[in-house]
């Protein structure tokens, strides 16, 4: 596996942890000041030099959550589904009508991401409107331990008090992640649910349809290297996270 096609698997991953961390907590505040729990909106990844390198949707509910994206691999898109309701995840794999199913236990969730994510900082910049919003930008620092390595890095964020999601993100290497056309409303049930005539599998190496000779075909690794988990992905995973990836 490519350094390259590793960093796109580990970023991927780290961005699932994020929405379901942020996932876990969307539902405590619906009844309180005044926030938007029921929207839709266009997410858009701009690099350093300004140009737009990904549109992707979301789908929001109090106990519901989607994301459209570009998948691990960097072809075709992955989508996430995330029932609080059910205690349920989903991500599918459009292009193949590929889908996997995992328990979304919250517990095991926080569990398993203070293990990776520990936030220690945050630092007021001021505020800005972003696409409509009143924003209070914030630096914040972020000590990240993951695959061996301990990395802190500080990322800005503008979080308005009317949403629970940030409508912007811009990381050390200036890409941005932004919210755009927010839409206040309940998305359409069906966004929340299996399509029919998909087939459910069993890990991630499958639902990205890697076939078996190719799985086999990799480099054999030296030893006291990992051996690749039963998730289909190079490294192993912390219970609470293993169960979005596979088995």
């Amino acid at each position: 596996m490519s350094k390259l096609s590793l960093r796109r698997k580990v970023g991927w991953i780290l961005c699932v942890v994020a929405v379901a961390v942020l996932f876990s907590g969307l539902s405590a505040h619906a009844l309180f000041g005044g926030k938007i729990t029921k929207y839709t909106a266009d997410q858009v990844v701009i690099d350093a030099k300004g140009k737009v390198q990904h549109k992707g949707k979301i789908y929001v509910m109090p106990d519901k959550m989607r994301m459209d994206s570009i998948s691990p691999r960097g072809e075709g898109s992955i989508v996430m589904i995330f029932r609080k309701d059910k205690n349920v995840g989903w991500t599918l794999n459009p292009e193949k009508k590929l889908y996997m199913e995992r328990p979304f236990n919250e517990k095991e969730m926080e569990k398993a991401t203070k293990k990776i994510i520990d936030s220690k900082n945050e630092k007021i910049l001021g505020t800005e409107n972003v696409n409509g919003f009143k924003c209070t930008k914030k630096e914040v620092e972020t000590t990240v331990k993951f695959m061996g390595y301990k990395r802190t890095v500080k990322t800005v964020v503008w979080m308005s008090k009317r949403l629970d999601m940030p409508v912007r993100t811009e990381s050390p290497d200036g890409y941005i992640t932004e919210l755009r056309n927010i839409k206040e409303g309940s998305p359409a049930g069906k966004y929340f649910e299996v399509p029919k005539g998909y087939k459910k599998v069993s890990n991630m190496m499958e639902l990205m349809g890697m076939s078996i000779s190719e799985h086999q075909g990799k480099p054999s690794k030296s030893a006291g290297e990992d051996k690749e988990s039963d998730t289909g992905l190079p490294f192993k995973l912390p219970k609470g996270l293993k169960g979005l990836f596979g088995k």
